[in-house]
């Protein structure tokens, strides 16, 4: 079993049923329609296949109180089957949960289970369902779909799911990007009218941006699973550049997205094979049947990535400019530093020392207890090669040309840190993109910074995506932009 990714936050939003949040969520009787439909479901009934099936979760407390017989609660249900035995992701939207990975399951032409795990090991939820090619929701036309039982150490209850048909997205293309142990899922977004030299021998002809997501396990979409809500932030900039006349590149890092399986279980991905898997997607993206510049746009910690991806390719690299987005250029051994200021000096001390023996020699110490979470085992990989990585001198050894973009109302990366790059890079182009934060969308004050990491309404300031198609055109840049004063 995989140790869930699910961070405290997640967990606390998931299934909170108590207080406040009973109040607010909405009774729905269940009557007999799930269970009875699960009882006459025949297991080899229909194929279950990969696709979005969509439908409705419903629970109740395995314990009801006295007086409370009929606490029942009503959940809008995605549960994403994925191609090429890449998993299962699962969507509850009203608890802020998207594209959740699924570790333990089965699936055959008839039946489904699934364990969902986002609440810890004592709260597992055991989904089981057949399909039944009768079954017709209640208020709905559709025939066919999976109905099941729900059961939990403290909640139990019923779902049912039925296969949506939705068409790819005109001017998007799915593709496999092949890396070490496997593929990487990808969207490959071009402008519409290239379809059809795409699709012929002749090489269509378009820029293309390959789009690098952020810190964590942060998908193509800039979705991150550790973060109740969704951003959609690099799904939108796609988007934008496509109706500007630009391609773009994005896919789900090992670890994160439909890439979820390609994590070893139990281990973070090490920023070294992250960076290495960039450089297997840069030569992959140059490889398409296409003509125009090729640009790699990176997102923060991606921006790191990217860095560090150009500089193991060295000249056998055919990009033609850098797009930093909102990175630091504070080195992680400097934030560590900071961050153990106000430990006492033995701890501070033992910090320093196992992040230096990681750095040396890949292992572990033992450290006090308030420390052992951040130096835990299933950590060592990452920081291993996280903690080596200074992003001053990988910016300065890059050979193509750079863009530098910070958003003026960034809170997390300051303009001291982002001047660090400034400095190591001073040929750059150095943009100020008015009103963006570090999650890339546009917001007026602190309250809406903060909204903008779980709400997908805000939206990618027009700017940017001018910058980023201007840059990619190898044009000059959009009027609107504030200047770089340090």
């Amino acid at each position: 079993m995989r140790v869930s990714g699910a961070a405290p936050s997640r967990r606390v939003a998931f299934f909170l049923f108590s207080g406040l949040l009973l109040g607010l969520l909405p009774f729905v009787p269940l009557n007999d329609t799930l269970a009875a439909q699960e009882a006459r479901a025949v297991e080899s009934a229909g194929p279950i296949g990969p696709g979005s099936w969509a439908g409705t979760l419903i629970l109740s407390p395995a314990q009801q109180s006295q007086g409370n017989q009929q606490s029942q609660f009503s959940f809008d249900l995605v549960i994403r089957l994925l191609t090429e035995d890449r998993g299962i992701l699962v969507d509850i939207p009203e608890q802020g949960m998207f594209s959740y990975p699924i570790d333990r399951y089965s699936i055959d032409a008839g039946r489904l289970s699934l364990v969902l795990d986002a609440m810890g090991a004592d709260e597992e939820l055991t989904f089981s369902g057949n399909f039944s090619s009768s079954f017709v929701p209640k208020g709905g036309t559709q025939k066919g779909g999976i109905v099941g039982t729900v059961q939990g150490l403290s909640w139990s209850g019923s779902f049912y799911v039925q296969k949506e048909t939705a068409a790819s997205p005109q001017g998007e293309m799915s593709i496999d990007l092949p890396v070490e142990g496997g593929t990487l899922p990808a969207t490959l977004t071009f402008p519409v009218r290239s379809k059809a030299t795409l699709d012929a021998d002749a090489p269509a002809s378009f820029p293309l941006v390959i789009l690098v997501a952020g810190a964590g396990k942060t998908d193509r979409n800039g979705n991150n699973v550790d973060v109740p809500g969704k951003t959609n932030s690099l799904r939108q900039l796609a988007e934008m550049l496509r109706a500007r006349g630009v391609g773009s590149l994005r896919y789900d890092r090992r670890g994160a997205g439909e890439a979820y399986k390609l994590e070893a279980p139990g281990l973070m991905t090490s920023f070294s094979q992250h960076v290495a898997d960039l450089a297997a997607v840069i030569k992959a993206a140059a490889a398409l049947p296409r003509q125009g510049r090729l640009i790699v746009a990176g997102m923060n910690e991606g921006a790191w990535m990217a860095m560090a991806a150009l500089n193991a390719l060295g000249d056998g690299t055919s990009v033609d400019g850098l797009a930093v987005l909102d990175a630091s250029g504070q080195s992680p051994m400097e934030t560590l530093r900071q961050s153990v200021e106000s430990l006492d000096q033995k701890t501070r001390e033992k910090a320093l020392e196992a992040a230096q023996k990681l750095i040396d020699t890949g292992t572990l110490i033992d450290v006090p207890e308030e420390l052992a979470n951040f130096f835990s085992p299933r950590r060592k990989n990452w920081l291993a090669t996280w903690l080596a990585f200074d992003p001053v001198d990988a910016l300065k050894r890059v050979e193509t040309p750079v863009l530098l973009v910070y958003g003026e109302h960034d809170m997390q990366v300051s303009r001291k840190e982002f001047s660090r790059l400034v400095a190591a890079k001073p040929q750059a182009g150095i943009r100020v993109v008015p009103g963006m934060n570090y999650a890339l969308k546009e917001v007026r004050d602190e309250d809406e910074n903060y909204a903008a990491f779980t709400d997908p309404s805000f939206r990618v300031p027009a700017l940017l995506a001018d910058l980023l198609a201007s840059y990619a055109k190898a044009q000059p840049g959009p009027q609107g932009l504030l200047p770089w004063n340090n």
